[in-house]
């Protein structure tokens, strides 16, 4: 303490000084919430990253003729229905 200029009894503290303190304490709480809400951001990025990982390996995997003629199968059976909805009118297809 004896190092100080002046002893902290005999300071002069103005409003201005205690105005911009609250300023400033109010931004740190708002970086602090920032902070927080972009470390729960990335965390959702990454399990989506992941996620799509996994989708990437699954589809690598489906290659083949088997999952060729599964997929081929179900679009052409979903475009049946389809046209059996539209010829009888059920849809919103005019």
């Amino acid at each position: 303490m004896s190092d100080l200029p002046i002893p902290p009894d005999q300071y002069v503290t103005r409003p201005e000084f205690l105005a911009m303190r609250d300023d400033v304490k109010q931004i740190e709480k708002d970086m602090a919430i920032a902070n927080v809400r972009q470390e729960a951001a990335q965390t959702d990025l990454n399990g989506i990253k992941t996620g799509l990982n996994d989708i990437k390996g699954e589809l690598k995997t489906m290659r083949g003729w088997r999952q060729f003629l599964l997929t081929g199968g179900i679009g052409v059976g979903w475009g049946v229905f389809q046209g059996i909805c539209h010829y009888f009118g059920f849809g919103s297809a005019p």
